[in-house]
């Protein structure tokens, strides 16, 4: 099921503050458009993107569930970062949501058999899921800098983006053409 977003009062999309190269973030702060927290909101929205192109043309209704159950944790991690300081907060990427990658991963390791390397670009769904994996593997590297600058912290982030990087990868093998053993 959806993640329920909560409506908002009607805004403009077009406010003017952009034109100068800054943006708010939830919390209330200012920041420049090349301020290292935008760009990993705005990794997190590219990735969550690629898992939309993929889940669209996923016909497996149990691949499309997974799909979408990482676009709502992307969901969250977007919220974490971008509502630094906000105490309004409360949903964070947990253990939980960690363990549900785990247990996929664990389901696709049972599944597949490598014999080398895999060249993307059998299909669609495995293509967009292997950019989906290089994406996650940017979002954690951005991610780490953003630690590293002392602007954000939470360890679990972290370990859920390595473990999605991951789970893209085994995805993009199962959707492969000849990567699966039957």
């Amino acid at each position: 099921m959806p993640m329920a977003i909560k409506k908002r009062q009607r805004q403009n999309i077009v406010t003017g503050i952009g034109d100068k190269g800054y943006t708010y973030l939830c919390s209330g702060d200012k920041l420049s458009k090349a301020d290292l927290r935008l760009e990993v909101v705005g990794t997190i929205d590219e990735l969550s993107s690629f898992l939309g192109v993929a889940k669209s043309l996923n016909k497996d209704k149990k691949g499309r569930d997974i799909l979408e159950k990482i676009q709502e944790d992307l969901f969250i991690l977007g919220n974490r970062v971008s509502g630094t300081g906000s105490k309004n907060l409360t949903r964070k990427i947990s253990s939980r949501n960690i363990r549900y990658l785990e247990d996929r991963i664990k389901e696709l390791e049972k599944k597949l058999s490598f014999k080398g390397f895999v060249l993307p670009g059998d299909n669609p769904i495995s293509s967009t899921l292997h950019v989906a994996r290089t994406v996650a593997r940017r979002l954690e590297r951005r991610v780490v800098a953003l630690e590293n600058k002392q602007k954000f912290k939470d360890r679990n982030i972290l370990i859920y983006l390595n473990r999605l990087s991951d789970l893209m990868f085994l995805l993009a093998c199962q959707y492969s053409s000849g990567k699966i053993d039957s």
